[in-house]
């Protein structure tokens, strides 16, 4: 079964929308214009393109992609180029700009326009940070009924197209790594197929596998899941920076004298146990573990003792979404706390005094422990991450809306909380004026 805490992914028709609404967005700034290139052989002196239609991705590993591996690997005369070159493509896809109009300038006559398609295999790269950008591995024009022409384009035009892809819409496009809150994870491991692309993380030091691309995933949604032992390790650390200290005192007549027993307590939170339970979206149950430093002191008889208590309460948290779109867990309220004491050195005779005094101590901590479970603030679990591409004169935000909780059983059983939404595209001006939208 393959290992992660957390999964991030999208299906064909999500990312379709997401790039036709960027396409609709950035069509007359970057997607028509002119190339710097001459052909002499034939007298152009310019050269017109216009992706004239927006650009549809296959979300499956690209064969073009593979076919460049392979080759790759044939030249250094590597052993397995089948196996290895699969593997190394396994994150790619293709991507098909049907429709691109070109327009040949020529020092005298008329221009001659051609109608052709650009089909281009990219990768996904996980650079340092867990930062992933698109790669721009393969490019090719085919112009229909012209082998000829094709040919051409394809060694004159094909390298400055691509180079004007790269520089000006593919390179800014850098999508941050998967938030986990304070939690260290390792980078994540991508992969494409059936119709989806899905990147995977895990808690350091493990190393994610790909997760399953057949099953039932969210369609026509981006979306994020997580797995209970993230959220355990999550409300681990976020309660350890919350101990419960407290003192206490109480007289006892111990014929022929009162005595004044004192205690002074720490308690901490650790060991969460979480169950995301299929239906019962944002609510959440489980256990957790408390244990208790002691030390007792009697007065003025002159006892002192130390000691420990454990207990292991039914924990109740809340998942929610906050405004900025994020998952938070918030520690609701632990209930059926019952503390087991154990201390050291106390004599037969004074098990009756401890007795009292643990029947008298008991709700005390109790109550000091569930009030401090309410000041843990909610801890952010997982957000999908906006990326913005900067243009000259605009930037090109894309980012979640309509945000959903939920739970999901991926394809191999495992259970998730999972934040799903559709993808909206803005503009951001460098200049003031009016923001254009492009909702799906």
């Amino acid at each position: 079964m393959p290992n992660y805490d957390a999964v991030i992914g999208i299906d064909e028709p999500a990312l379709n929308e997401v790039i036709r609404s960027v396409y609709d967005a950035t069509h007359d700034l970057l997607l028509t214009g002119s190339l710097p290139i001459t052909l002499p052989a034939l007298s152009v002196t310019r050269i017109d393109y216009d992706l004239a239609g927006p650009p549809v991705v296959s979300l499956a590993p690209s064969a073009d992609v593979r076919d460049w591996h392979r080759a790759l690997l044939d030249q250094l005369a590597a052993g397995g180029a089948d196996q290895a070159a699969a593997t190394a493509s396994r994150a790619s896809f293709e991507l098909v700009v049907p429709r691109v109009d070109l327009t040949f300038h020529y020092g005298d006559g008329e221009p001659t326009r051609f109608e052709a398609s650009l089909h281009a295999g990219l990768q996904m790269i996980v650079e340092s940070g867990g930062v992933l950008t698109p790669d721009l591995v393969t490019a090719r024009v085919d112009v229909p009924g012209n082998p000829a022409l094709t040919q051409i384009v394809n060694r004159g035009v094909v390298p400055e197209l691509t180079r004007l892809i790269e520089q000006t819409f593919l390179r800014p496009v850098r999508i941050p790594p998967l938030g986990l809150g304070t939690l260290q994870v390792a980078p994540p491991a991508v992969a494409t197929g059936e119709g989806r692309l899905l990147a995977t993380t895990a808690l350091l030091p493990d190393q994610p596998e790909p997760a399953p691309l057949a099953g039932a995933w969210p369609e026509r949604r981006a979306f994020v899941a997580v797995r209970a032992p993230l959220l355990n390790r999550l409300l681990d650390n976020a309660a350890a920076a919350y101990p419960v200290t407290g003192d206490w005192s109480t007289q006892i007549r111990l014929f022929p004298v009162d005595v004044t027993v004192s205690a002074e307590y720490t308690a901490r939170f650790s060991a969460f146990s979480l169950d995301v339970i299929p239906g019962q979206n944002g609510r959440l149950r489980g256990s957790a573990r408390i244990d208790v430093d002691l030390h007792l002191w009697a007065k003025p008889v002159g006892w002192a003792f130390d000691g420990t208590a454990t207990a292991h309460p039914t924990v109740r948290v809340t998942a929610s979404i906050n405004a900025a779109n994020e998952i938070v867990l918030k520690l609701d309220r632990i209930e059926a706390v019952t503390f087991d004491f154990a201390f050291n050195g106390v004599p037969g005779f004074l098990d009756n005094l401890l007795r009292v005094v643990v029947n008298a101590l008991a709700p005390v901590i109790t109550a000091a422990v569930e009030g401090q479970i309410a000041k843990v603030p909610p801890q952010p679990v997982s957000r999908i991450p906006d990326f913005r591409i900067p243009l000259d004169e605009t930037t090109v935000v894309v980012t979640l809306q309509d945000v959903r909780i939920s739970t999901l059983t991926t394809p191999d059983d495992k259970i998730c909380l999972a934040t799903t939404g559709g993808v909206t595209v803005r503009l951001e001006p460098h200049t003031v004026g009016r923001l254009s939208m492009h909702d799906n």
